[in-house]
């Protein structure tokens, strides 16, 4: 049943200035009433927090679903990293709109942006399972990916959006054969794009007058080159033009377990890693999708590079793209060419040398000349400046989040 709440959210503004600016929001997580915290560049060219807005909806605070126990010797249950997907928050600019998960009550929120970047809660609607983790938009459409009772399964499920309301699309619903982890539109809007995290298939859906084809058009599988590669794990992905840049964590072992190692990641003291990847996709206009460049490592071997790159951002002209490294608190950058094929360019772009942070969620700035990082396990926020070389340099943290459990980032 659809719930509409009109106007009605809760606004604790800061002392940032109340007009228009360049500034991002993330998402709490919090399990006794989810919010939207905003942030805002002021006129010094530092960010502030504007407000905290409420969704009507509740998160799961530092449970990582669908367990909800916490482990903090466990690189999956520590609070870190509640959802393990990307695209939780989506902001349609020219509407005015910005539509958010809940993981903790299974609701997706539709908030107004207003001219000052406030928010205002439009109204909720109930997704289709448990746990919803990542949403798109496009145009009057929208769509949901929930993770369901456990990693073994998971579903889709479209919405109308209107001006002042959200409503789910009746029998949309589209099963899956393992948790999702993102969904996207494709540059068109004909497609949906949904990856299944422990299975690795990347699933691709027609858009069709409203609702969703019954079963994918396409599918095809994380690649894997040889037998002693660690499985990859795709989570975080973006769409250029008719490219998938995929982000692929290869933290579970050819048999799918833990590599027991002590005292070698920082942040994973029981385990160990082998270096991330980054793989590329080209969509047709059918919707069949094909693998361009498979297993782009972060680094330099499949042993000691950059590890859990689980987050991508690309550059407005679709040329560059920066894949957050999780457990290596870095940014590797990778150049993208027209054929869709990739590079990488420097594994370390950014680094903090203690390996503490938690890198999750990335977002570019809407004036394309910044990089907005979610530090998972801080409640922080690092924005960093695009040198002319590609190298990042970092220039403010903010906090103001939860230091365990935010998720979502979304630039405006």
């Amino acid at each position: 049943m659809l719930r509409t709440v009109f106007l009605a959210s809760t606004v604790v503004l800061s002392g940032a200035s109340a007009v228009a600016a360049q500034g991002f929001y993330a998402i709490s997580n919090k399990a006794d009433g989810n919010t939207v915290v905003a942030f805002a560049k002021n006129e010094t060219g530092q960010y502030e927090m504007l407000g905290e807005y409420a969704t009507g909806g509740n998160g799961t605070g530092d449970l990582e679903i669908p367990a909800l126990q916490k482990d903090p010797t466990h690189p999956l249950a520590n609070g870190d990293d509640p959802l393990i997907s990307a695209n939780a928050i989506a902001l349609d600019a020219d509407r005015g709109l910005v539509l958010a998960v809940n993981p903790g009550d299974a609701t997706v929120s539709l908030l107004k942006k207003n001219d000052d970047d406030t928010l205002a809660l439009i109204g909720t609607a109930p997704t289709s399972d448990k746990f919803p983790v990542s949403l798109a938009l496009h145009g009057d459409m929208a769509v949901v990916a929930s993770v369901g009772n456990d990693n073994g399964s998971g579903s889709i499920s479209a919405f109308r959006i209107g001006d002042a309301a959200i409503e789910p699309v009746e029998g949309s619903r589209r099963d899956l054969k393992a948790r999702p982890s993102t969904i996207a539109f494709s540059s068109d809007g004909a497609h949906v794009i949904v990856n299944e995290l422990v299975t690795g298939k990347i699933n691709v859906f027609a858009a069709q007058d409203g609702s969703l084809s019954e079963a994918p058009v396409s599918s095809v599988g994380s690649p894997r080159d040889d037998d002693t590669r660690f499985q990859a794990i795709p989570v975080g992905f973006a769409v250029a033009g008719d490219t998938v840049l995929m982000s692929e964590a290869r933290f579970l072992t050819p048999e799918f377990g833990l590599r027991s190692e002590a005292d070698v990641v920082v942040q994973s003291p029981l385990y160990s890693w082998q270096t991330s990847s980054v793989s590329s996709y080209k969509i047709d206009g059918a919707g069949g999708i094909s693998l361009v460049s498979g297993d782009v490592l972060t680094g330099d071997a499949i042993e000691g590079g950059e590890i859990a790159n689980c987050w991508v951002a690309v550059s407005e002209d679709g040329n560059t793209l920066w894949a957050a490294n999780a457990l290596s608190s870095s940014i590797s950058s990778f150049r993208v060419r027209e054929n869709g094929t990739v590079a990488l360019i420097n594994a370390r772009a950014f680094k903090d040398q203690s390996e503490e942070l938690f890198f999750s969620d990335i977002a570019l700035s809407a004036a394309g000349d910044e990089i907005y990082q979610l530090i998972g396990n801080t409640g922080e926020v690092m924005i960093l400046d695009i040198e002319p070389d590609g190298k990042l340099t970092a220039k403010q943290t903010i906090g103001g989040l939860p230091e365990l459990g935010a998720y979502g980032l979304a630039a405006f």
